[in-house]
């Protein structure tokens, strides 16, 4: 009695489903299409002094220097190699215990 069920309403699904998808034509819609755009004036522009020390005032944060300066980049190289070279180990290590 459950499986006849159970067809009756697979079958009921399909066929109100298939009456909807002839009823309302679906059309392609996206999310972005209607969003009105926003204005940032000078976002990528040079800031002078004078606009950065008032920015800092209004947000309480400080403006960063974003290089990166020669002592850095030789820690930063000498750190990667010691990882690389850490994980180059552990393979070679593997796989010669699994010969």
């Amino acid at each position: 009695m459950k499986i006849k069920n159970r067809k009756l309403f697979k079958e009921l699904v399909k066929k109100l489903t298939l009456e909807l998808l002839d009823e309302e034509s679906l059309e392609e819609m996206t999310a972005t299409g209607n969003v009105a755009g926003y204005s940032t004036p000078n976002a990528f522009g040079k800031t002078s002094k004078k606009k950065k020390k008032n920015l800092e005032k209004q947000t309480g944060y400080k403006f960063v220097s974003e290089s990166i300066e020669e002592k850095d980049l030789k820690v930063i190289t000498k750190l990667i190699r010691n990882v690389v070279g850490d994980i180059l180990r552990d393979i070679w290590l593997k796989r010669n215990a699994w010969k």
